[in-house]
């Protein structure tokens, strides 16, 4: 009989395990799911905000190549052909790079880039720990300022209240304000 009980509580304590078990498979594949749809949406804003910011981008470039081109006529009326030519070139290479960021999305950036770094890894290299030197020096900068007005609010909660020049007007400690009897002190 107890041998009876023993396999029963051991079957109960089982079928408890599997049931703790599929109940945990089922949260994880649920947390996996919610996680998987975040991921998603994230992507998905940062997506249309490439495509945006690329297209503000591409139209103030093309605002700039108008304002080269005006440089450039205004120049080769002055008779200055050379400055006139480069502002031209210039403003020419621009267009193409409004006309770029203006027309593509997302994944044509990053295919470019892809691309790019396939054909040229070491440029590529290069070119991301470059970015990572600009990245780390603006970081540092902005940690260095904020380590010093935090400071600075610490030392000024420290420091007694005063108003600026009141301690040139007062006088010693030692001696009495006038119409007061040194004794009263």
């Amino acid at each position: 009989m107890a041998t009876e009980q023993a396999q029963s509580g051991a079957a109960g304590v089982t079928e408890g395990q599997t049931k703790a078990q599929e109940v945990a498979s089922q949260a994880m594949a649920k947390a996996q799911e919610k996680a998987q749809d975040v991921r998603g949406q994230a992507a998905e804003r940062a997506r249309g905000e490439l495509d945006r910011r690329s297209t503000q981008l591409g139209e103030q470039v093309t605002s700039v190549v108008q304002a080269l081109r005006r440089t450039g006529e205004q120049l080769h009326g002055e008779g200055n052909r050379t400055g006139a030519r480069a502002a031209h070139t210039v403003a020419d290479r621009a267009e193409r790079l409004g006309g770029y960021l203006t027309g593509s999305d997302a994944d044509r950036f990053l295919a470019d880039a892809e691309g790019f770094g396939r054909r040229k890894p070491w440029l590529a290299a290069g070119g991301g720990a470059a970015v990572g030197f600009v990245v780390a020096r603006f970081l540092r900068a902005s940690a260095e300022g904020r380590y010093r007005s935090s400071r600075q609010v610490r030392m000024d909660s420290d420091a007694p209240l005063t108003r600026a020049g009141y301690e040139e007007q007062l006088p010693p400690y030692d001696t009495p304000a006038p119409g007061m009897d040194a004794g009263r002190y």
